[in-house]
Protein backbone atom coordinates (compact mmCIF):
# COMPACT_ATOMS: atom_id res chain seq x y z
CA UNK A 1 0.00 0.00 0.00
CA UNK A 2 2.74 2.25 0.54
CA UNK A 3 4.46 1.75 -2.47
CA UNK A 4 1.06 2.49 -4.45
CA UNK A 5 1.14 5.82 -2.39
CA UNK A 6 4.27 6.60 -3.51
CA UNK A 7 3.77 5.33 -7.27
CA UNK A 8 0.82 7.36 -7.43
CA UNK A 9 2.33 10.29 -5.82
CA UNK A 10 5.23 10.09 -8.65
CA UNK A 11 3.04 9.63 -10.91
CA UNK A 12 0.71 12.71 -10.38
CA UNK A 13 3.57 15.22 -9.65
CA UNK A 14 5.08 13.87 -13.24
CA UNK A 15 1.48 14.83 -14.74
CA UNK A 16 1.66 18.71 -12.60
CA UNK A 17 4.89 19.05 -14.33
CA UNK A 18 3.93 18.08 -17.90
CA UNK A 19 1.18 20.32 -17.44
CA UNK A 20 2.95 23.06 -16.59
CA UNK A 21 5.41 22.78 -19.03
CA UNK A 22 2.51 22.06 -22.17
CA UNK A 23 0.46 25.40 -20.56
CA UNK A 24 3.40 27.68 -19.70
CA UNK A 25 2.49 29.98 -22.75
CA UNK A 26 -1.40 29.62 -23.06
CA UNK A 27 -2.96 33.48 -23.11
CA UNK A 28 -6.37 33.52 -21.29
CA UNK A 29 -8.12 36.17 -23.60
CA UNK A 30 -11.37 38.15 -22.69
CA UNK A 31 -14.38 37.06 -24.67
CA UNK A 32 -16.11 39.89 -25.70
CA UNK A 33 -19.84 40.49 -25.72
CA UNK A 34 -20.17 40.71 -29.44
CA UNK A 35 -18.06 37.72 -29.90
CA UNK A 36 -20.14 34.79 -32.53
CA UNK A 37 -19.98 32.17 -30.18
CA UNK A 38 -22.63 34.54 -28.64
CA UNK A 39 -24.66 35.02 -31.49
CA UNK A 40 -24.72 31.49 -32.32
CA UNK A 41 -28.18 30.10 -33.26
CA UNK A 42 -27.37 27.08 -31.37
CA UNK A 43 -26.83 28.86 -28.10
CA UNK A 44 -30.55 30.78 -29.07
CA UNK A 45 -31.48 27.19 -29.92
CA UNK A 46 -29.89 25.25 -26.54
CA UNK A 47 -30.34 28.32 -23.75
CA UNK A 48 -33.68 29.14 -25.09
CA UNK A 49 -34.74 30.84 -21.84
CA UNK A 50 -31.24 33.23 -21.47
CA UNK A 51 -29.65 31.26 -18.21
CA UNK A 52 -26.32 32.24 -17.20
CA UNK A 53 -23.52 31.05 -18.72
CA UNK A 54 -19.88 30.30 -17.97
CA UNK A 55 -17.05 31.71 -20.98
CA UNK A 56 -13.37 31.68 -21.90
CA UNK A 57 -11.07 31.44 -24.35
CA UNK A 58 -7.41 30.28 -24.27
CA UNK A 59 -4.89 30.72 -27.09
CA UNK A 60 -1.83 29.58 -27.99
CA UNK A 61 0.36 30.89 -30.58
CA UNK A 62 3.09 29.08 -32.44
CA UNK A 63 6.73 29.97 -34.61
CA UNK A 64 5.94 28.85 -37.70
CA UNK A 65 8.87 27.22 -37.81
CA UNK A 66 7.93 24.69 -35.68
CA UNK A 67 5.10 23.78 -37.58
CA UNK A 68 4.89 20.34 -40.23
CA UNK A 69 5.10 22.22 -43.16
CA UNK A 70 2.55 19.84 -45.27
CA UNK A 71 0.06 21.79 -43.09
CA UNK A 72 0.92 25.56 -43.82
CA UNK A 73 0.05 24.84 -47.61
CA UNK A 74 -3.88 23.84 -46.29
CA UNK A 75 -5.50 25.75 -43.39
CA UNK A 76 -8.38 23.73 -43.51
CA UNK A 77 -5.83 20.88 -43.16
CA UNK A 78 -4.22 22.41 -39.93
CA UNK A 79 -7.51 22.70 -37.97
CA UNK A 80 -8.43 19.66 -38.47
CA UNK A 81 -5.08 18.24 -37.20
CA UNK A 82 -5.25 20.35 -34.70
CA UNK A 83 -8.75 18.99 -33.58
CA UNK A 84 -7.88 15.41 -33.88
CA UNK A 85 -5.09 15.94 -31.14
CA UNK A 86 -7.52 18.03 -28.73
CA UNK A 87 -9.80 14.58 -28.90
CA UNK A 88 -6.74 11.68 -29.44
CA UNK A 89 -3.75 13.29 -27.06
CA UNK A 90 -3.42 13.06 -23.40
CA UNK A 91 -5.97 15.63 -22.82
CA UNK A 92 -8.92 13.79 -23.64
CA UNK A 93 -7.45 9.91 -22.98
CA UNK A 94 -8.98 8.81 -19.72
CA UNK A 95 -12.65 10.04 -20.96
CA UNK A 96 -12.36 7.63 -23.38
CA UNK A 97 -14.75 4.40 -23.39
CA UNK A 98 -16.50 1.81 -25.53
CA UNK A 99 -18.76 3.76 -28.13
CA UNK A 100 -21.33 2.51 -30.59
CA UNK A 101 -20.94 2.59 -34.54
CA UNK A 102 -21.09 5.67 -36.33
CA UNK A 103 -18.49 7.21 -34.11
CA UNK A 104 -14.62 8.11 -34.22
CA UNK A 105 -12.81 7.18 -31.02
CA UNK A 106 -9.35 5.33 -32.17
CA UNK A 107 -6.81 7.75 -32.30
CA UNK A 108 -6.42 7.54 -35.73
CA UNK A 109 -9.65 8.22 -36.51
CA UNK A 110 -9.73 11.18 -34.48
CA UNK A 111 -6.44 12.32 -36.24
CA UNK A 112 -7.60 11.56 -39.60
CA UNK A 113 -10.92 12.65 -39.54
CA UNK A 114 -12.42 15.48 -41.89
CA UNK A 115 -14.26 17.05 -38.74
CA UNK A 116 -17.38 17.57 -41.22
CA UNK A 117 -20.80 18.26 -39.78
CA UNK A 118 -22.63 15.86 -37.98
CA UNK A 119 -18.93 13.91 -37.01
CA UNK A 120 -20.13 12.30 -33.73
CA UNK A 121 -16.58 11.94 -31.30
CA UNK A 122 -16.72 9.18 -28.96
CA UNK A 123 -20.47 9.86 -28.36
CA UNK A 124 -19.45 13.11 -26.30
CA UNK A 125 -19.23 15.76 -29.00
CA UNK A 126 -20.83 16.40 -32.32
CA UNK A 127 -19.41 19.04 -34.87
CA UNK A 128 -22.93 21.43 -35.74
CA UNK A 129 -20.61 24.01 -37.69
CA UNK A 130 -17.08 24.52 -39.24
CA UNK A 131 -15.68 26.45 -41.77
CA UNK A 132 -11.76 26.74 -42.77
CA UNK A 133 -11.30 28.60 -39.84
CA UNK A 134 -13.11 27.62 -37.22
CA UNK A 135 -14.92 24.24 -35.79
CA UNK A 136 -17.86 24.76 -33.24
CA UNK A 137 -19.13 21.30 -31.04
CA UNK A 138 -21.72 20.35 -29.08
CA UNK A 139 -20.67 19.35 -26.05
CA UNK A 140 -21.60 18.31 -22.02
CA UNK A 141 -23.58 15.26 -22.86
CA UNK A 142 -23.97 12.10 -24.56
CA UNK A 143 -25.04 12.96 -28.37
CA UNK A 144 -28.12 10.84 -28.18
CA UNK A 145 -29.27 13.40 -25.72
CA UNK A 146 -31.13 15.27 -28.39
CA UNK A 147 -33.20 18.30 -25.90
CA UNK A 148 -32.36 20.58 -23.88
CA UNK A 149 -29.72 19.45 -21.04
CA UNK A 150 -29.30 20.03 -17.51
CA UNK A 151 -25.62 20.45 -18.80
CA UNK A 152 -25.27 22.04 -22.44
CA UNK A 153 -21.86 23.50 -24.06
CA UNK A 154 -20.67 24.95 -27.21
CA UNK A 155 -16.72 24.67 -27.99
CA UNK A 156 -14.47 26.30 -30.61
CA UNK A 157 -11.40 25.24 -32.04
CA UNK A 158 -9.85 27.70 -34.21
CA UNK A 159 -6.80 27.28 -36.38
CA UNK A 160 -4.84 30.38 -38.28
CA UNK A 161 -1.63 31.61 -39.97
CA UNK A 162 -0.27 34.96 -39.61
CA UNK A 163 2.52 35.50 -41.54
CA UNK A 164 3.23 39.15 -40.63
CA UNK A 165 3.74 37.44 -36.95
CA UNK A 166 5.39 34.30 -38.27
CA UNK A 167 3.08 32.17 -36.21
CA UNK A 168 -0.04 29.41 -35.75
CA UNK A 169 -2.31 30.67 -33.59
CA UNK A 170 -4.48 27.78 -32.28
CA UNK A 171 -7.68 28.69 -29.84
CA UNK A 172 -10.32 26.61 -27.20
CA UNK A 173 -12.95 29.13 -26.63
CA UNK A 174 -15.77 27.58 -24.95
CA UNK A 175 -19.37 28.84 -23.47
CA UNK A 176 -21.59 26.37 -21.05
CA UNK A 177 -24.98 26.70 -19.64
CA UNK A 178 -28.10 25.19 -17.95
CA UNK A 179 -30.14 24.42 -21.09
CA UNK A 180 -33.09 22.85 -19.60
CA UNK A 181 -35.46 24.97 -16.99
CA UNK A 182 -35.11 28.60 -15.91
CA UNK A 183 -32.20 29.43 -13.63
CA UNK A 184 -30.33 32.47 -12.46
CA UNK A 185 -27.40 30.61 -11.09
CA UNK A 186 -23.92 29.48 -12.96
CA UNK A 187 -23.83 26.19 -14.31
CA UNK A 188 -20.46 25.45 -12.26
CA UNK A 189 -19.63 25.95 -9.22
CA UNK A 190 -16.10 28.67 -9.08
CA UNK A 191 -13.89 25.16 -8.20
CA UNK A 192 -15.21 23.58 -10.69
CA UNK A 193 -14.83 26.48 -13.17
CA UNK A 194 -11.21 26.64 -12.55
CA UNK A 195 -11.14 22.52 -12.91
CA UNK A 196 -12.73 23.24 -16.09
CA UNK A 197 -10.16 25.86 -17.53
CA UNK A 198 -7.17 23.97 -16.45
CA UNK A 199 -8.66 20.87 -19.29
CA UNK A 200 -9.14 23.43 -21.66
CA UNK A 201 -5.53 24.49 -21.46
CA UNK A 202 -4.32 20.76 -21.82
CA UNK A 203 -6.88 20.06 -24.83
CA UNK A 204 -5.30 22.98 -26.62
CA UNK A 205 -1.69 21.75 -25.83
CA UNK A 206 -2.31 18.54 -26.72
CA UNK A 207 -4.33 19.64 -29.75
CA UNK A 208 -1.01 21.47 -30.97
CA UNK A 209 1.38 18.87 -30.25
CA UNK A 210 0.11 17.25 -33.20
CA UNK A 211 0.59 19.78 -35.99
CA UNK A 212 3.88 20.03 -34.86
CA UNK A 213 7.27 19.34 -36.78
Amino acid sequence: MFICSIQLSRDSFGAGIWFLYMTRDIQLIPLASADRIFHSKYFAEFNPNGNPAIHDWHVKSVPLDQINPKLLDDRRKLLERFCGGVWAGNGKRPERGVTSGGQIWSPTELLESDYRVGTDIAGNFEVLDRSDGYILIRGGDRTSYRSLRPLDGLIELTACIDREKNVAEFGFKSLFFQGSGVTSKLPMSKPLVWMHEQYAKALLASGVQYVLK
